[in-house]
């Protein structure tokens, strides 16, 4: 726990560093300021430890040329595209399963199973974007510069340990769309759907019976008071994509040189840093709810194998939508699995 009060005074002492290098520096022509709306809390890790390390890096690698500046939300997570294209914000993170439709080519690399950590699936989805996904052209209107996966997610719940299928029938999950969606409804879960950021409040009301996610969100939104038992499942049942992307004219405005550094830090420099980060939040999660009396429980032959019938039915209604986009859905799975193993083997 000292250690992530650390990590997030570190960060809130740097976000404040980059808003009055900004101001000092407003009058100057050769200095960019890019405004990032962030929608999550400060002791995030997407915030502490992928955002604000990568707003470093752009800073260092531009010589101070083009800054971060990190503004509070500018919209609800799922607007965040939108702020982006429109050019309300110049820089934003969000969620693909918010707005899911928007982004039917996420959907293959965040299945059941596949990894049992960030780092190897982070780099694997952005290379498997770039050979496969980038002709959809989901991106267009924006400049992306990344994408990674959180690591395995799990059911959470509150003094309710799940053994067999019919303790999940009518269990109220808090959910996003995409993946988890239709995961918790094959399993005869009702998806209760709201963004991360609103999780802890439905879960005090009452309003859910507890949430699907990945270990280290349990922690970063402050639910480990208030949960008991996880569900766990290798590979994890689902994981969330992420995006990071930039307003077109901003980039474009940029120089060259300035372009090329911020490229330099993105793209799988990010999918690295992102998944790295998310690994250490999963374990030092583990650690913390293992000291608190979580109980884990794997699931059953029963329960694994109902995931994996849905989960193939699930990647054979997927490829047969992005065939209509030109995406060889099989084909581009196959990669992802390729590229895994080769990171794993790094």
């Amino acid at each position: 726990m000292p250690e992530l009060l650390k990590k997030t005074a570190a960060a809130t002492a740097f976000a404040a560093a980059l808003c009055a290098a900004a101001a000092g520096a407003a009058a100057s022509e050769d200095q960019t300021v890019l405004r990032l709306s962030n929608w999550l809390p400060t002791t995030h890790p997407i915030y502490s430890d992928i955002l604000v390390p990568w707003a470093e890096s752009v800073a260092a690698e531009t010589e101070d040329r083009v800054t971060v500046e990190f503004l509070p939300a500018l919209g609800r997570p799922a607007a965040h595209f939108d702020l982006v294209r429109d050019g309300v914000a110049d820089i934003a993170m969000s969620v693909h399963a918010y707005t899911a439709d928007r982004f039917p080519t996420a959907y293959g690399v965040t299945l059941p199973g596949y990894a049992d950590d960030s780092l190897s699936a982070s780099v694997a989805y952005w290379r498997t974007f770039e050979t496969h996904f980038a002709q959809a052209g989901e991106f267009g209107d924006v400049k992306l510069l990344g994408l990674w996966v959180h690591g395995p997610a799990y059911i959470w719940t509150k003094d309710r340990a799940i053994e067999g299928l019919e303790d999940l029938d009518g269990l109220r999950l808090r959910a996003t769309g995409g993946i988890v969606q239709d995961i918790a409804e094959g399993l005869d879960i009702v998806p209760q759907f709201a963004p991360a950021s609103e999780t802890y409040e439905l879960v005090a009301r009452g309003v859910v019976d507890g949430v699907l996610f990945p270990m280290e969100s349990v922690v970063s939104f402050r639910l480990d008071p208030i949960l008991t038992d996880a569900l766990t499942i290798p590979g994890g049942l689902y994981r969330d994509s992420h995006y990071v992307i930039m307003n077109s004219s901003t980039f474009a405005a940029l120089s060259a040189e300035d372009r090329a550094a911020i490229e330099a830090v993105s793209g799988e420099a990010m999918a690295r840093l992102a998944g790295a980060a998310w690994d250490e939040a999963d374990a030092a999660a583990r650690e913390t709810l293992e000291a608190a009396g979580y109980s884990f429980t794997p699931a059953s032959p029963e329960i694994l194998a109902e995931v994996e019938r849905q989960g193939e039915e699930l990647k054979d209604a997927w490829t047969a939508r992005v065939e209509a986009l030109g995406i060889d859905g099989e084909a581009a799975l196959a990669t992802y699995v390729e590229e895994i193993a080769k990171v794993a083997a790094e």
